[in-house]
């Protein structure tokens, strides 16, 4: 312990000054990011990927300009008339992001079932559509403008620049499918097949003389084509020998007419038209459907028959390969089980006799004009539940701000029902905990990173500083932590005798200290335990006996100090908030007392540290006649205020700037 040496005396009016730290700034820290760089800070770097391929356990996703040539097929997946499961991402060149910078730079990534987020992927560059097929597992599939095909044998091989091998071609490839063990390509009035992953292909014609625009593959083997159409005429008067057409009176265009759909139930060696002509046709799956969910209608087993009786809920009911590449902070987790694959849900049962949907496909009358609602609100309430320095407990600490560095969890955990007990949360008790990634905000760069050694159930992640904070429940529920910054491996830093579902909030100094908030007491809690808080010296990652414990009885705020230091407030149970205590516990020395019985005439919401100044934002009480009352909105501007700590051990209001407006001089900082 140092003893506290003498200072000069100090006026008592004054604002309190914590004493300079001795501890030098974390060398991993990261300063925030600028303003204008804040709008963008945290959002999913995945929310314009879309499912470019989808197989029995293996999905693709990648966003516009994520490599795809200008001849990847007419859009993306769902849209009419192209393949719902094999899609091209789209032009070349085209932004991969909303105004964010290096949005594009995410790249494709796989969702696996068993192995959870993969990527990003090393696709050939140029890539016009992608595929998984496989006689046992899901191989990676490619085509290049040229009609090239090429082949990576699984998604871990499609990480490396060398994973993908050159296989056969279908020159002048306009469409490409695959499902099963069956790639398909249309070129012309042809459809080739393979069925040996690409190395030899053999074709048929579908139609004479029409161009076949898509081709979709069904896993069990039958394939669909959309072939163009004869035009159809223009609406109004068609020019005729007598009104022949001049520039003054040109021919009206004619209109494209809906393509029409061929079927083949033998691999493509012979084609015979549908005897049911859908307005759009589009695979999900194992499902080639209308792609309507208020009137569906599906290619049944037999590859002949339409059916309408499919219910469109057994598709999209089904959770999907993408939910996995959501990144938030949370812990999340799904059952393992069936997702909506290429297999799941099956193709189904052809109609009864006579029940078939037969010719062209008319226009779906949707009966359902919806059920009107109420549009509510919740009412706020002016009358508080606290009182004075109480009133603190249910402040948070202010949120660190954004680095350029953000550890992120996907959403692929899994976990195992049988195991997880009635009424808890899947995230709870992980089979297989979720895959992390690293996050350059500013370059727009994803890394996935397992999940650390001896973390088997992860409970929160946290960031401050550019570090990512992993709190996993150890042995008998208490809290492990484990650090990682933008460079190296996840770093172990101890356990500690905090239960781990309890920590909530991450809090940090701009050196690099950092707190975490256990269990916060209810203000109106009869008998309130101490406040509970971890915090960690500004060392480097890793270091030994970086964190320590601090116990606060009768505790309502801490907040972290330079040098590894933590202010605490707390307010005696006797005074019902009416009085406050405030000290500094730094390592290596005694709890330093700033304040003690401080009165507190009003509710104090926030405290924070500012220049080195203890600063409190006080709202006054409401009248008596408003307490309990509630109000869409208080009555009135809420006069709230900052004060600050003063060495005599009193709240003062805090001089505002001099070109603070007004209004802001009367009623403190608009929403502060």
């Amino acid at each position: 312990m140092h003893a506290e040496p003498a200072g000069p005396p100090v006026d008592p009016s004054a604002p309190l000054a914590l004493p300079a730290a001795a501890m030098p700034p974390a060398p991993w820290v990261e300063p925030p990011l600028a303003e204008q760089e804040r709008a963008w800070a945290q959002r999913n770097p995945f929310r314009e990927h879309r499912e470019i391929a989808l197989g029995a356990r293996v999905a693709v996703f990648a966003a516009p300009g994520d490599g795809a040539g200008a001849a990847g097929g007419p859009g993306a997946p769902g849209a009419a008339g192209a393949s719902g499961g094999a899609g091209a991402p789209g032009a070349a060149g085209a932004s991969g992001g909303a105004g964010a910078p290096g949005a594009a730079a995410v790249g494709a990534f796989a969702v696996h079932e068993d192995l959870g987020v993969v990527g990003p992927l090393k696709l050939p560059a140029g890539f016009t559509w992608v595929g998984l097929a496989g006689q046992r597992d899901d191989a990676l599939h490619v085509a290049t403008p040229d009609g090239a095909l090429h082949r990576a044998a699984d998604v871990r091989a499609a990480l490396r620049p060398d994973g993908f091998e050159r296989r056969g071609s279908v020159a002048g490839a306009t469409a490409w499918d695959a499902a099963g063990g069956l790639i398909a390509a249309a070129a012309g009035e042809r459809v080739s097949v393979s069925a040996d992953e690409g190395r030899t292909f053999t074709s048929a014609v579908v139609a004479p003389g029409k161009t076949v625009r898509a081709v979709l593959v069904r896993p069990d083997g039958a394939l669909v084509a959309l072939v163009a159409a004869a035009e159809a005429p223009a609406r109004g008067r068609p020019a005729s020998p007598a009104r022949p057409a001049s520039p003054a009176r040109p021919a009206p265009p004619a209109r494209p007419a809906a393509p029409e759909t061929f079927l083949s139930s033998d691999r493509g060696q012979t084609w015979a038209r549908s005897t049911f002509q859908p307005r759009a046709v589009e695979r999900a799956g194992s499902w080639i459907w209308n792609g309507d969910p208020v009137c569906p209608a599906v290619l049944s087993r037999d590859g002949r028959a339409w059916t309408r009786a499919a219910r469109a809920d057994l598709l999209h009911g089904l959770p999907t390969f993408g939910a996995a590449l959501h990144l938030s902070d949370a812990i999340r987790a799904r059952e393992a089980g069936a997702l909506r694959s290429a297999l799941v849900p099956p193709a189904p049962e052809p109609p009864p006799r006579g029940a078939a949907a037969v010719g062209r496909e008319p226009p779906c009358k949707d009966d359902d004009a919806g059920a009107g609602g109420v549009i509510g609100g919740l009412m706020g309430g002016y009358g508080v539940s606290c009182e004075g320095a109480l009133c603190l407990l249910a402040g948070l600490p202010l949120r660190p701000p954004p680095t350029r560095t953000w550890l992120a969890a996907f959403g692929d955990g899994l976990c195992d029902p049988a195991r997880v007990p009635p009424g808890a949360a899947c995230a709870a008790h992980l089979a297989r905990p979720p895959t992390f990634a690293v996050v350059d905000q500013r370059a727009g760069a994803v890394t996935p990173v397992a999940a650390p050694e001896g973390c088997a159930q992860p409970v929160a992640l946290r960031n401050a500083a550019g570090v990512g904070l992993l709190v996993c429940r150890g042995g008998g529920g208490v809290a492990a932590l484990f650090v990682r910054g933008a460079q190296g491996p996840w770093r172990a830093e101890g356990s500690h005798a905090i239960p781990a579902d309890a920590v909530e909030h991450l809090a940090a100094a701009p050196d690099g200290t950092l707190l975490l908030v256990g269990p916060t007491p209810p203000a109106s809690a009869a008998r309130r335990e101490p406040l509970q808080v971890l915090v960690r010296s500004p060392l480097p990652l890793g270091a030994p006996q970086a964190w320590r414990r601090v116990v606060v009885p009768d505790g309502v705020a801490a907040l972290p100090a330079p040098g590894g230091a933590v202010l605490l407030a707390s307010s005696p149970a006797d005074s019902a908030g009416g009085r406050l205590d405030v000290s500094l516990d730094r390592p290596g020395h005694p709890v330093l007392a700033l304040a003690r019985g401080v009165e507190v005439s009003q509710n104090l919401t926030k405290v924070e540290l500012q220049g080195g100044r203890v600063r409190f934002r006080v709202l006054p009480k409401p009248a008596p006649e408003l307490l309990g009352k509630r109000w869409l909105s208080p009555p009135g501007p809420r006069d709230e205020r900052w004060h600050v700590l003063t060495h005599g051990g009193a709240l003062v209001p805090e001089a505002p700037p001099p070109e603070t407006p007004a209004d802001e001089r009367r009623f403190g900082p608009a929403g502060r």
